[in-house]
């Protein structure tokens, strides 16, 4: 069995079509700081993770290969099949994130999902990608 061995999730990797913009987005827009940067690739570091690996989230060029070798064709958003990734905050920060994005004009979405009691906002990133940020609130 392999589910009791996972100990995180280490990295998120989105294929993109505008390197510049996305970096720019995750990078200055979001203040993810840069681990590693190339033309083909960008890896920003989330959080400290388990054993030395930190979570990630990588940006890479829709020209690179995929870890089986193969090229993709295109990329679209209406054929990802990635519903969604979240990013855990603390929920002391949740309005002052809501306040940041209004002041830059980043549409949102916000959900409360009583069964586990956390509540999100929801995001797009410049390729449409969806960004939820979490937060578990005892109160809901």
């Amino acid at each position: 069995m392999i589910g009791n061995k996972i100990r995180g999730l280490g990295e998120i990797i989105l294929r993109v079509n505008d390197m510049e913009l996305m970096k720019q987005f995750y990078g200055t827009t979001l203040g993810l700081p840069m681990m590693k940067v190339s033309e083909n690739y960008a890896f920003f570091k989330i959080a400290d993770g388990f054993g030395g690996h930190h979570q990630t989230l990588a940006l890479f060029s829709k020209n690179n290969l995929t870890a089986f070798g193969e090229k993709l064709q295109s990329i679209k958003p209406e054929h990802n099949s990635l519903h969604h990734f979240a990013l855990e905050i603390d929920k002391m920060d949740y309005e002052g994130i809501r306040t940041y994005l209004d002041q830059r004009d980043i549409p949102c979405q916000t959900e409360i999902f009583e069964w586990v009691q956390w509540k999100s906002i929801f995001i797009k990133d410049p390729e449409s990608n969806i960004v939820e940020f979490v937060c578990y609130d005892a109160a809901i």
